[in-house]
Parts: C-alpha cells; structure tokens; sequence
C-alpha cells in the first residue's frame, strides 16, 4: 500500500509545472506520465496478487491532471517595448538653407532595435526619415527672359534708336514694355529623404520615464522653388505710344508672359503644361549629412512625448535646421 501515496503525491506536482517555461512543462508532464504508467502497471499486478486490497482502491482519492494552458512568450525588450521599436511624427519650425524667411517641417520616422551594447548603457537602433520643408520670402527678383522681350519689342517699333532702346530693355524703363525687375515672392518646398541613420538612446535616465538619443546619418533632399511676382500685366508707364502698346498687350491676351508663376524667376511656364496639371518650378536634388538628438518621455507603454533637433548640411553647403516636438508610438 505505499504506492498509494507515492502516487498521489506524484500527482499533485503537476500543477507546479505550469510555472515552467513551456517546453519544459511538456518534457516534465511526459516523463511524469511515464512513471505513472510505469506505477499503474506494478499496482495492478499487485491488486491482481492480493484481492483482500481491492476494497482500498475505491476510496483513493483521484487528482485529475490540470488542464494545459499555453503561456505567451516572453516580450523580447520588456522594460523598452514589446520589440523595442518604434514609428512617429515630428512637427517643427524650420531654418530655410536658402536664406528664407523661417517656415515649417512636418517629419515621419520609424526607429528599429539593432543591439544592445552592455557597456554604452543603452540601445543602437535603426532609423529611417522622410520630412518636407516650406518656406518662403519676398523680394525682387531680375527676369533676364524679360530684358530679352523688351529689346525685341523695341526694335521692331522704334528701329531709329537702338542704344536708348538697348538701355530701356535692360532696365526696364523708359518705352520698355515689361517689367523686368519686379516684387517676387519665392517659394519653396525641400524634401528630405534620409534612408540611412544610426540612433543611439541611452537608458541611464529610465527612472524618471526619460531617454535621450542621437543620430548621424546620410540622406538626398530634393528642393523644388517657385516665385510668384506682385505685377502680371505689363507697364503702365512705358514711353511707347498708346497704339503700340495696345497691340503688345492684345498679341500677349492682356498679360505679360512674365506675370504667373515664374520658373527660376524667369519665365512662366507654357500654358499647354499649365492645362495639363503639370507641376512648375525649378528644383534639385542633393546628397548631404543629416545629424541630432533629442529626448523622449515615456507617457505610457506605448506613447512618449519629447522634443526633436536635427541639422542637416547639403552637398552644395547649404544647411537645413530643424527644431520640434516629437510624438511616438511603440510596438
């Protein structure tokens, strides 16, 4: 009759195992399970040899084996995330590398784990960036397409003075017809296409919800510019004779080619192109250094909060800075 109690105290040890990992809960319920075969086997054989003992066997108490549940697997960066990673948007004020007024910079990033350095305290993780940039400004700008105009237009109306109408056209006074020097407003768009940034954030400040980081990386930025000027029609106070100006301003429909938006302060754009939707400017595309840091605060699991610097220097030496608040979510 000792197998009684060898057996019942083997079964309630299942139980315990449920705190295991779960491969070893199964490995351990199998080699249980075996050895309760094993026992169940030698006690009906003994059962067989004493029939006195059979009685006993109905008032053993059976443990029924616990139902399995399966546990979920262990979050890989508990006290960062459940991954450790990260996707956001950055709203900040801009300092135009064109020597612009100020403008805005909407961004948005994503931030993936690559290791974990024990010595650096903290975390390297990948990130990628996609930002633009608007800014604008006024001020007068010289259309050499106009001077261009001007003299053709004089020549063929007043021939008998060609250095006054060589001054007129490059000026843009006297009997010149249009404009050539005029009140602009440029604006511009820079996009910023950064694929390619390591991030270092550091974990020595986890006790107050805070994380400071910085970043170093590579991207292209493509700038795309327009400029808008404040006089669309021709000059009202050209020296040319009514008649004459008449007739420029009929062949041009009443406005002069200089007066829409204008590509590289220059010219406007054909309006077959403009009919179509196309868009006009002038732009370029290049490579640079993108650099900065910040600091995230921890709102909860999942949200932190914080403020994001970046410094981006362009390939022609232009620099492009950028100053905001950051909003995250982690996963």
């Amino acid at each position: 009759m000792r197998m009684f109690p060898i057996l019942t105290g083997l079964l309630l040890l299942a139980p315990l195992a449920q705190a295991a990992d779960q491969e070893d809960y199964k490995q351990e319920v199998k080699r249980l399970q075996e050895r309760v075969d094993l026992l169940e086997a030698k006690m009906a054989i003994l059962l067989a040899s004493q029939p006195s003992a059979a009685p006993l066997v109905q008032n053993v108490a059976v443990i029924p084996t616990p139902e399995r549940r399966d546990v979920n697997p262990p979050e890989l960066i508990p006290e960062i995330g459940k991954i450790g990673a990260q996707v956001g948007l950055v709203l900040s004020g801009s300092a135009s590398p064109f020597r612009l007024n100020s403008g805005q910079d909407a961004a948005g990033f994503i931030d993936l784990p690559l290791f974990e350095p024990k010595a650096l305290h903290g975390k390297i993780s990948y990130e990628i960036r996609v930002g633009l940039s608007q800014a604008a400004a006024k001020f007068r700008t010289t259309s050499n397409v106009a001077q261009v105009a001007n003299l053709t237009a004089l020549t063929a109306l007043t021939p008998s003075s060609p250095t006054q109408n060589l001054i007129d056209a490059v000026s843009g006074t006297g009997a010149a017809p249009f404009h050539v020097t005029s009140l602009t407003e440029t604006r511009m768009k820079l996009l910023q296409v950064i694929p390619f940034s390591l991030r270092y954030t550091t974990t020595s400040f986890d006790r107050y919800r805070l994380r400071p980081y910085a970043v170093l990386g590579f991207g292209a930025f493509v700038t795309i510019h327009k400029q808008v000027p404040a006089t669309t029609g021709m000059r009202s106070d050209s020296l040319l004779p009514a008649d004459q100006v008449a007739l420029i301003r009929q062949i041009f429909g009443g406005t002069a080619p200089f007066g829409s938006a204008l590509v590289g302060g220059q010219i406007a754009q054909a309006p077959e192109l403009t009919s179509r939707g196309l868009p006009f400017g002038a732009g370029n595309i290049d490579f640079g250094l993108h650099t900065g840091g910040g600091v995230e605060f921890r709102l909860s699991r999942n949200f932190s909060l914080g403020f994001d610097g970046r410094y981006n220097r362009l390939s022609g030496g232009q620099t492009l800075s950028t100053f905001g608040t950051r909003i995250g979510v982690h996963f």
